[in-house]
């Protein structure tokens, strides 16, 4: 009998242990945990330990710490090392491997990571700061980070502070280290403490790989156009874009017989490819501007190689292309139409599989409805784009014939005889928006952007006296963004670092738009 005692009240011990949180019944636990003490104490001067021990007054845990820990000035990830990485405990361990610079203010700054075991109330942005000299360093800066060209801004952006001394120069943040890091974490807004007084380069970037360290390639960037004095009460507020990289083309590579692939990164509006060899060779270059990718097609392919000479304003550049041994596949001639409902805001057009180098118009019949001929202008856009230009008419239905020999490719291939069908809808079924835009420095690109953040109509206003009317939309949700084209170029231009050149302004209504069919809307801003 006094065994079985035993054994219950050891049973019931070990539930009650388990089940640390609020009874059943009683109101959530929302409190965060509390910082008790640490050791050496938080805010210690003249710092000389190679170990952190921080206490709370209850069990907690680290989430994703490696994005919200900012450690600043920054400390190499192999310099230290923190517990817990898993689990709960009552206590945070620092362990310092790398010394630490003099006479500096350290912060560590857990973000949102530091939540207790139970409910994963986080304690936000608590700070361990610590000094190796006499003092805490105290001053702070503020501020905000928008992106210039897109609506909802990154997560995550670090903001960086280069002090201004002997060894500053602008190619620091590709292969240097700031003093200060700061991070908008889930927000858009940042603020470094604990600074020296000094004057100093703010700069941010988002940090795909976390080195602190800009990649034009790959990361956007920001950075306030004069330097920044500290001590100072002014909010920053900076404005994030991508570069536009210098032109590059890299090396050819053959996945088709008469085919070849140039990858490239850069503006391509300059760009002229000439094959240098000494025979006649026809050739179509076209655009992939998705994947980055040109593809240069041969009427045939029957050489061992090619010389390539590519010239881009002052970029030059040579390759010999060998062909290869192995049969590969060929491309074939197919017109396609994207979607039979053609909307009243598009042209009706038609799609090749191959460059058009020949198109002719008499051989191709558009007809309505009542099977009333309609007269066109045929367009060939990127020589795989054939546009059928004519006035598209509400609650339609166009018939596009197309006979033999009416497209001709580069590969001197034609098609059959082909048919096409295309219906409109009614006026009845799309909406208007009148946009006025207020107080904006002309002449402005005005985008009208649907939720997939595709530019589905632009307009171009030169001066006040244009108007803005977006007709024939689809029922949906919309936003406009509206660019100052400070250099009248008709196309948005982004910024430049090393060339201190900021972006052109660029701004978003509030509110989403709702358009419904058969309504008009007036949106101002």
């Amino acid at each position: 009998m006094v065994k079985k005692i035993i054994l219950f009240f050891i049973t019931f011990s070990i539930i009650g242990c388990a089940k640390r949180g609020t009874p059943d019944g009683g109101p959530k636990d929302e409190d965060p945990p509390i910082f008790i003490r640490s050791q050496p104490p938080n805010n210690s001067s003249n710092f000389d330990s190679e170990n952190i021990r921080i206490y709370f007054d209850e069990y907690i845990k680290l989430e994703k710490i490696n994005s919200q820990l900012i450690v600043s000035p920054p400390i190499e990830k192999s310099g230290y090392s923190i517990f817990p990485q898993s689990g709960a405990s009552k206590f945070i361990d620092i362990d310092l491997k790398d010394s630490l610079q003099k006479n500096s203010t350290y912060s560590f700054n857990f973000g949102q990571a530091l939540v207790d075991n139970n409910e994963g109330n986080p304690l936000p942005f608590f700070k361990y700061v610590l000094s190796t000299g006499n003092y805490i360093d105290s001053l702070n800066i503020s501020g905000n980070i928008r992106d210039s060209y897109n609506k909802d801004t990154d997560e995550f952006i670090t903001a960086m502070l280069y002090p201004i001394d002997s060894l500053y120069n602008d190619s620091i943040i590709y292969n240097g280290k700031p003093l200060y890091v700061s991070n908008t974490l889930d927000s858009t807004n940042f603020n470094f403490t604990n600074l020296k007084k000094g004057i100093y380069k703010l700069v941010a970037i988002k940090d795909y790989n976390n080195n602190y360290k800009y990649d034009p390639l790959t990361e956007k960037i920001a950075f306030n156009q004069t330097l920044v004095s500290i001590p100072t009460d002014s909010l920053f507020d900076l404005k994030i874009f991508k570069e536009s990289p210098e032109f590059k083309i890299f090396k050819p590579f053959q996945n088709d017989e008469n085919k070849i692939n140039f990858g490239f990164q850069g503006d391509t509006e300059n760009l002229d490819i000439e094959i240098k060899n000494e025979f006649n060779l026809n050739s179509v270059v076209t655009f992939d501007k998705e994947k980055d990718t040109l593809y240069v097609w041969l009427e045939n392919s029957t050489y061992d190689s090619l010389n390539f000479e590519i010239n881009n304003k002052d970029y030059q550049k040579n390759y010999v292309f060998k062909f290869q041994k192995k049969e590969l596949g060929k491309d074939s001639l197919q017109l396609k139409q994207q979607s039979q409902i053609l909307e009243l805001s598009e042209k009706l057009s038609l799609e090749s599989t191959t460059p058009l180098i020949n198109v002719n118009n008499k051989k191709i019949e558009v007809y309505d409805r009542d099977s009333i001929p309609i007269s066109f202008e045929a367009i060939l856009e990127n020589y795989t784009n054939l546009v059928l230009d004519f006035e598209v008419l509400p609650n339609d239905i166009y018939y596009v014939y197309v006979k033999p020999d009416a497209v001709i490719d580069i590969f001197q291939k034609t098609t059959d005889s082909l048919n096409f069908t295309f219906k409109t809808k009614k006026i009845s079924e799309y909406g208007k928006i009148f946009f006025n835009p207020i107080q904006k420095k002309y002449p402005l690109i005005i985008d009208l952007i649907n939720t997939k953040d595709e530019v589905v109509d632009s307009q171009y206003l030169a001066s006040a006296s244009d108007n803005c009317v977006f007709e024939n939309i689809l029922p949906g949700e919309y936003t406009i963004r509206v660019i100052e084209d400070k250099n009248e170029n008709k196309k948005r231009d982004t910024g430049n670092f090393l060339g201190k050149i900021q972006p052109e302004k660029t701004y978003f209504n509030d509110e989403i738009i709702k358009v419904r069919a058969n309504w008009i809307l007036r949106e101002s801003f």
